[in-house]
C-alpha cells in the first residue's frame, strides 16, 4: 500500500467498518481525523493508533455548521484532508407503510446530505491542488433495497449518485457497497447474528 502524509477524515467512526478505516488509513501513513456526535465514541482507537496519527473532532454531519467547524479544527491541526470517507449511516429496519416520513428524512439527512456537507467543505481544498479521494460507503440496498429497508435504500441510493462529474478535475470518487452486514456489537445486539455470520470489518477494507 502506498504511504501518505496527507490528511483523511472519516464521517461515522462507530465500531466496525469505520474503526477499520480508520486503522487501515493511519497504517498507511495518513493522519486520520474522525467526525462523531461524541469524541469520547473512541477512546480505545485513539489509545491504539495514537494522538499523532488519528483525533475524533466532534460533529453531527447534518448541520453545515458543525461539520465547517469540525474540520476547520481538523486543518488547523493537520492540514486540509486529501481524503474524505462518509461512513454515517444509522440503521433501521420497517415496513414501508410504518415508516414515518420522518425517519426517512433522518437517514437521507445522515446518509447523504451530511456527505454533501463533508465533501463540499473539503473539495476547495482539493481542487485547488488538483488532487483528492472522496470514499462513500454503500451496502446492498444501494442498489437492490430489500422489504424493510425502504428508508435505509433511498438514503443509500441517494449517496450513490453524488460527486460522479469531478473525476476530470483530479478527484477520485468511490462509491463502496459492502454486500453484507459488517461484525460489530449492533450487528449482534439488533440483529442477532454470530461472527462467523457476519463480514469481518479489517479484512472488508
Amino acid at each position: 500500500m502506498t504511504v501518505h502524509s496527507d490528511t483523511a477524515i472519516v464521517a461515522g467512526v462507530g465500531p466496525g467498518l469505520g474503526q477499520a478505516l480508520c486503522r487501515h488509513l493511519a497504517e498507511a501513513g495518513y493522519r486520520v481525523a474522525g467526525l462523531a456526535r461524541r469524541t469520547t465514541a473512541t477512546p480505545d482507537l485513539t489509545a491504539e493508533l495514537g494522538p499523532d496519527r488519528f483525533r475524533t473532532f466532534s460533529c453531527d454531519v447534518t448541520d453545515a455548521a458543525q461539520v465547517d467547524a469540525a474540520i476547520r479544527q481538523v486543518e488547523a491541526h493537520w492540514g486540509p484532508a486529501g481524503v474524505y470517507v462518509h461512513n454515517a449511516a444509522p440503521f433501521h429496519m420497517s415496513a414501508f407503510a410504518d415508516t414515518d416520513p420522518s425517519t426517512f428524512e433522518s437517514l437521507w439527512r445522515t446518509m447523504c446530505l451530511g456527505a454533501v456537507h463533508g465533501a463540499q467543505r473539503v473539495l476547495p481544498g482539493m481542487l485547488e491542488r488538483q488532487r483528492g479521494f472522496f470514499l462513500f460507503i454503500g451496502a446492498t440496498a444501494s442498489v437492490k433495497a430489500g422489504a424493510t429497508f425502504s428508508a435505509f435504500g433511498s438514503a443509500k441510493f441517494a449517496l450513490r449518485g453524488l460527486a460522479r462529474e469531478l473525476g476530470p478535475q483530479g478527484i477520485h470518487v468511490a462509491h463502496l457497497v459492502i454486500d453484507g452486514v459488517i461484525w460489530s456489537e449492533r450487528a449482534r445486539d439488533t440483529l442477532g447474528l454470530r461472527r462467523a455470520q457476519c463480514l469481518d470489518p479489517d479484512v472488508t477494507v
